[in-house]
């Protein structure tokens, strides 16, 4: 087996079965629009009540909708860690791209927790701006993230 060959097949073996990118696609995209929903809602939903401003009837079945997904995308990155981020770590190629979304992904999990159980006010505040921030990120960076592995897939099939 060629090197070239042997380099197309290493690709191939980092690709993740139809049903775990079923997953991924399904459970991200509902933590993405349930996390953007909470977001537009709790900065644009807010009216004037009886007693002043209150939130939109809505963001609190968003935020927990949300909050849902999210722990189901933990482990979603479970299924897809081993296969996929720890063999594409050791092969030592694509590391910017496949590090940048773990370290994403790792940072939205913390930060959920820190927003979870965080009592001092201010500092939540500077952990939901940094999760929503990094979250809107990771969104822009998955289909990045795809390309690039779809790419290199490409590549190494056709130079032999």
């Amino acid at each position: 087996m060629t090197p070239r060959r042997d380099h197309a097949e290493g690709h191939e073996r980092l690709r993740l079965p139809r049903w775990v990118r079923w997953w991924v696609y399904l459970v991200g995209s509902a933590c993405a629009l349930s996390g953007s929903a909470w977001l537009l809602l709790h900065h644009f939903g807010q009216r004037e009540g009886e007693f002043g401003v209150e939130p939109s009837p809505l963001e609190h079945p968003s935020l927990v909708v949300h909050g849902v997904c999210g722990l189901v995308l933990v482990w979603v990155i479970g299924l897809v860690w081993f296969p996929h981020v720890r063999r594409g770590w050791h092969r030592r190629r694509h590391r910017l791209v496949g590090g940048t979304m773990a370290a994403l992904m790792l940072w939205l999990a913390a930060s959920a927790a820190g927003l979870y159980y965080l009592g001092d006010e201010t500092l939540r505040g500077w952990t939901s701006v940094g999760h929503w921030t990094l979250g809107l990120l990771a969104v822009a960076w998955l289909p990045l993230h795809i390309w690039h592995g779809r790419r290199a897939i490409r590549r190494a099939q056709r130079d032999p």
